[in-house]
């Protein structure tokens, strides 16, 4: 028996399956400390993810094997600190950022976020250092370990095969439950997260960098024409000449665009063509053009949430939001790079890739559908102004590609230096000229008072907290942070208003502005303890910000549906009357008749009637009474998959460069 399992140690001791062992024990243990920290619990994929891991120890272990002793043991251990750190990087970046990324949404950011380093470790909280728990063990115990006795080939061989059958039924796993496409081209990060693990999820995520994914689009179904088998025929009546009115509709000429596509060689294009032309539009409503004529100021304010409104503090952004439109149910979605990504959406009303960071991988693309180059077509002067460089995002190019006659930033002003961010105030006063004695003029402020951090000293972060303490001297000194910089950027829209006012403007001049993102580097409990317009903590509350359209000509509403970033957009072209095709905005008009629908970067939507959560699969009705079929939730989510897909041909294959005249249609007559 001593013979027996003397040859059955040496066996074992032989075979690289003892190194791919304490390796996967190594890998799991760091990832039921990602699943518990992250999900709060254990997925059920936890057996799949289990597998896969021991699949890659293996291919690892053999490979490691045939280096001498000492590299296979730098190897192995530099895989368990690979992976540890990789899980606390998406920890930290989902407490900072409120989204898990990727490799191939990071690879080109890198260099452009190097100063946010400190200020990430920072904000990571002691609890997620624990990650790093098993490879200092396992570090500890590779240093100890004596030399293991040359690997035959033949065990080598043994090893991968196994490997490769555990592959294979990993395979298997993923194609039954339905993940093969998110498997190929992992673009929901936090589903492939869950479903496949940190290990199986990083390797494919470097595997799809250089990989083109296969785009499957399903062309909306057309409703037919009625027949006149069909047709019910009314009781003719006769109604008095001057009682008639003529109703004028929307109706687009695709006369070009038709014989464009029939001439495109490109099949890419062509689909593209193909969905567009098929989507259903908005009619003209009851707020078409209402706005019509007037100038616009488009304000994008960084971090913008419900905590900077305060009626004492914040006087004029309460007295906007009191007095003009606000849209109570308005939603942010945060994708891979936020302030840039949200940016974007507004001037352009397309999905962000989730795996890039889409305004700077696309920025050399022609954008004529952009804000800029449609208020330009009806004959207004457009500009945009930021209070920072285009440190982390090429505005001054993908501006240029959209029309925008003027971009001025931090390098183009004399702003004064302080420790923290610029003042908005300051960009208002230094910019104002540059665009309020033109006829009409369509402008672009992307403000930055407001960013974080919140939790250290800054000259707008401390400047008004006298003032905060003596109206909220218990609040805790990050949301006073928070506050004084948003009283700041309440003094810039008084400013803003005044001069308006002064130059005989402000009657003719709309101001509409939105969030970015919440406050990041925030706590969510933090924020939610602060909030007392809704409970942040409820669905994807989360992402809910003010978004306000200002006019004196328009008076007071409250509108309660729900509406996104995308939505803002074909709004606001509605209601100044631009000529625009709806069927290329992905986002829906406000007032239109269409359902609203929201996209999250994480597969999640919204729609009138609930939300769905991608990474479990779950529809939330907002009405708990209410039958939802599945068929309803199914054909959503296709929905929600072809925009995404529509939206990434568009990208990559630059399509408004050659289909610019749709940017500004003609209508049947």
């Amino acid at each position: 028996m001593k013979g027996l399992a003397g040859k059955i140690k040496s066996f074992w001791r032989s075979l690289p399956l003892q190194n791919a062992c304490e390796l996967f024990l190594v890998l799991i243990c760091i990832e039921v400390l990602f699943q518990c920290m992250s999900f709060q619990t254990l997925q059920s994929s936890i057996g799949y993810i289990a597998v896969s891991s021991m699949s890659i120890c293996m291919l690892l272990s053999a490979f490691a094997s045939f280096l001498p002793s000492k590299g296979e043991k730098i190897i192995l251990g530099f895989s368990s600190w690979v992976i540890g750190l990789y899980a606390i990087i998406q920890l930290g970046m989902k407490n900072m950022m409120g989204n898990y990324t990727s490799v191939h949404a990071s690879t080109g950011m890198l260099g452009r976020v190097f100063d946010f380093v400190p200020q990430f470790i920072a904000i990571l909280k002691p609890q997620y250092y624990l990650v790093f728990l098993p490879s200092v063990v396992y570090t500890v115990y590779l240093l100890k370990k004596k030399e293991d006795q040359e690997t035959a080939i033949r065990n080598r061989i043994i090893l991968v095969c196994t490997a490769v059958l555990m592959h294979l039924f990993s395979g298997y796993f993923v194609s039954r439950n339905g993940l093969r496409s998110l498997y190929d081209n992992p673009k929901y990060i936090e589903k492939g997260l869950r479903e496949f693990g940190l290990s199986r999820f990083l390797l494919r995520d470097f595997l799809s960098i250089n990989t083109e994914e296969d785009l499957t689009i399903e062309m909306p179904v057309s409703t037919p024409e009625p027949t006149e088998e069909t047709i019910v025929q009314p009781e003719e009546t006769v109604v008095p000449e001057e009682e008639i009115e003529e109703e004028i509709h929307r109706e687009m000429d695709d006369t070009d665009w038709i014989a464009a596509m029939e001439a495109e060689e490109n099949e890419k294009i062509k689909i593209v063509d193909q969905f567009l032309m098929q989507r259903e539009y908005s009619d003209y409503n009851e707020m078409t053009g209402i706005l019509e004529g007037q100038n616009l100021i488009y304000i994008m304010i960084e971090a913008f949430d419900y905590m900077a409104l305060d009626e004492q503090l914040t006087p004029t952004l309460w007295m906007m939001k009191e007095e003009g439109w606000d849209f109570t149910h308005h939603y942010t979605p945060k994708y891979s790079c936020t302030t840039g990504e949200s940016e974007f959406i507004s001037q352009v009303s397309l999905i962000p890739e989730s795996d890039v960071c889409t305004p700077n991988q696309y920025a050399n693309n022609q954008f004529p559908n952009a804000i800029f180059q449609i208020f330009e077509n009806q004959g207004y002067y457009s500009s945009a102004y930021h209070n920072w460089k285009d440190e982390f995002y090429d505005r001054r190019v993908w501006y240029a590609n959209s029309g925008c006659e003027v971009y001025l930033n931090y390098d183009d002003q004399k702003y004064t230096l302080f420790k923290g961010w610029p003042s908005d105030k300051e960009m208002i006063e230094l910019t104002i000229n540059e665009f309020i004695d033109k006829d009409k003029f369509m402008t672009l402020y992307v403000t930055s008072s407001t960013h974080f951090p919140y939790d250290q000293d800054s000259e707008l972060g401390n400047r008004y907290l006298p003032q905060i303490n003596e109206i909220h001297p218990d609040y805790p000194m990050n949301v006073k942070r928070y506050i004084s910089k948003s009283i700041e950027l309440d003094k810039a829209m008084e400013y803003l208003l005044q001069q308006l006012e002064e130059h005989g403007k402000l009657e003719n001049t709309t101001i509409v502005f939105f969030a970015d993102h919440h406050p990041l580097k925030t706590d969510l409990n933090t924020i939610a303890d602060y909030t007392f317009e809704l409970d942040k903590r409820e669905g994807l509350n989360e992402d809910r910000t003010p978004f306000v359209i200002y006019s004196k000509t328009l008076g007071q509403k409250k509108l309660d549906e729900i509406n996104s970033t995308f939505d803002i957009l074909p709004t606001v072209f509605n209601l100044f009357n631009m000529n625009y095709d709806p069927r290329i905005y992905l986002g829906t008009d406000y007032f239109g008749e269409k359902e609203k629908l929201i996209y999250f970067p994480n597969g999640d939507w919204i729609s009138e009637e609930g939300i769905y959560y991608m990474s479990s699969g779950y529809f939330a009705p907002f009405d708990e009474t209410a039958e939802i079929d599945s068929s309803y939730v199914e054909a959503k989510t296709t929905e929600v998959q072809n925009l995404f897909n529509i939206s990434s041909l568009i990208f990559r294959n630059d399509y408004f460069r050659y289909r610019d005249f749709v940017t500004d249609p003609k209508m049947k007559k």
